[in-house]
């Protein structure tokens, strides 16, 4: 479910002359869109919560989320994405409320980092998908996956983030359910997190994306993906001065990306 924030439909929300203005949302608007929602939507298990843009009022908004969990602490999806925090009070009040998250979604939001993250970590044991693609979470945060989500972890974006290639070789050994594992322009990997990589544990891997990593040998990658078989890899996108041959371990229908310049390629 979508939860955007919008302009009342009432006569004090017609537009303004004043350009991208936007009226304040009263609170009696707010109150009837939650007892709507509570009425005919009293099951909700997904939410994306869109940016408010009738709401400029940083305390309001946070009541708002406040609200919506307490009134749906059986989320199991949840998207942050698209939501600007000027704090991040907005994952605090989630990990404080929504134990049975199993995914979650903060992508581009850099104003967190390890302290903010580690309470979902570590109060959501169902957490199997995590995508935490340009914030700010370092080791300290995958080594809270590995302690507390390494049999129920499916999924994890962690592009962008200042990870060591020493912990993410922790990380691929723990976690043997691991099916998705993106991390663009993770610039700290090297030929150890490749050498980490075993086919004998991450039996169900199915997608590897590295985009932009540039420290992996021609020799680690033979080891990795030319001496291992890995039956179930569906798509891999790595940076290395190799050829198709060097991947043999790898199935002739899967998607192999080498040194791709964009996402696009």
């Amino acid at each position: 479910m979508n939860i955007p924030i919008l302009p009342s439909a009432s006569s004090s929300s017609r537009p303004s002359n004043t350009p991208n203005h936007f009226h304040e949302v009263s609170e009696g608007t707010v109150l009837r869109m939650h007892q709507f929602m509570e009425r005919y939507c009293p099951n909700v298990l997904e939410a994306v919560i869109k940016n408010p843009t009738g709401i400029s009022s940083h305390s309001r908004r946070l009541g708002i989320l406040i609200r919506l969990f307490k009134a749906y602490p059986r989320i199991e999806r949840l998207d942050l994405s698209d939501f600007i925090m000027w704090d991040t009070q907005a994952l605090a009040i989630a990990a404080e409320q929504l134990h049975l998250l199993r995914s979650l979604d903060v992508t581009n939001r850099v104003e967190l980092s390890d302290i903010d993250l580690l309470p979902i970590v570590e109060g959501c044991p169902r957490l199997s998908e995590l995508r935490i693609r340009a914030t700010n979470a370092t080791d300290t945060t995958i080594h809270a996956v590995i302690n507390n989500l390494s049999s129920t972890l499916v999924s994890l974006n962690v592009g962008g983030c200042p990870v060591s290639s020493t912990v993410m070789a922790e990380l691929v050994v723990a976690c043997k359910n691991l099916q998705i594992l993106q991390m663009w322009s993770c610039l700290r990997l090297d030929d150890s997190f490749l050498l980490a990589l075993d086919s004998r544990i991450l039996t169900k891997l199915q997608v590897l994306d590295m985009m932009d990593v540039q420290k992996f040998s021609v020799e680690a990658v033979q080891k990795t993906f030319g001496q291992q078989q890995w039956p179930h890899i569906k798509y891999l996108r790595i940076r290395a001065k190799c050829c198709r041959e060097d991947f043999a371990g790898i199935p002739e229908r899967a998607v192999l990306k080498l040194n791709s310049t964009t996402i696009l390629d």
